[in-house]
């Protein structure tokens, strides 16, 4: 009896540790689920990417030498694609950079696309995105198209090349809207580590 009494104590005290426990919240399973803020006070319903032949996400971040560098290219990109059914969209992780940081960094280097701010690190876990700037491209159904490095500029953290020869992501999203494919669909992202949300 005694026995039998101790294991209905030890149950029931699993059981009411198992309430207890607040679960990890999960990563939705389609890209479309999100509703994220912009840096505009608006807010970008991952619905209307339907809409667009391919969406693009870049992880950037406002101290970051790398993003800073890269604003130019991704500012002519998003300008070559603006009429070609792509979109274009920065993200910026975690609750380190207050709202002037991320003003004053879209400001100082005229980013010329929507700013999404991901508070939660929830888009960074979806897409797995480690350092910045590091980019995304999804199709219209939000299937992976590329993801890794703008282009072959920064092949170390700390060494840049004279002459860019090989551009991962113009070649993609052109690939892309050409024919629907891309001959090379991964590439490694060289960049500051993305700090994660507790």
């Amino acid at each position: 009896m005694k026995q039998t009494a101790r294991r209905l104590t030890s149950c029931c005290v699993v059981l009411f540790l198992l309430s207890c426990h607040k679960e990890t919240p999960q990563i939705p399973a389609s890209l479309f689920s999100y509703r994220l803020a912009l840096s505009n006070d608006s807010l970008l319903n991952f619905e209307t990417l339907k809409n667009n032949k391919s969406s693009v996400f870049v992880f950037l971040a406002p101290d970051c030498p790398q993003s800073q560098s890269y604003t130019l290219t991704l500012n002519e990109l998003h300008s070559t694609f603006r009429n070609t059914g792509v979109g274009f969209y920065g993200v910026v992780v975690g609750d380190n950079y207050d709202r002037k940081e991320i003003d004053d960094f879209i400001a100082q280097y005229k980013v010329g696309f929507p700013m999404v701010l991901d508070h939660e690190a929830a888009l960074a876990k979806f897409f797995g995105a480690m350092v910045t700037p590091e980019a995304f491209a999804v199709s219209s159904e939000g299937m992976p198209v590329y993801q890794g490095a703008i282009d072959n500029w920064s092949p170390e953290l700390g060494q840049h090349r004279t002459v860019i020869t090989e551009h991962y992501l113009l070649d993609a999203l052109n690939s892309f809207i050409r024919t629907g494919k891309v001959s090379v669909s991964k590439t490694k992202a060289v960049g500051c580590f993305i700090e994660r949300v507790n």
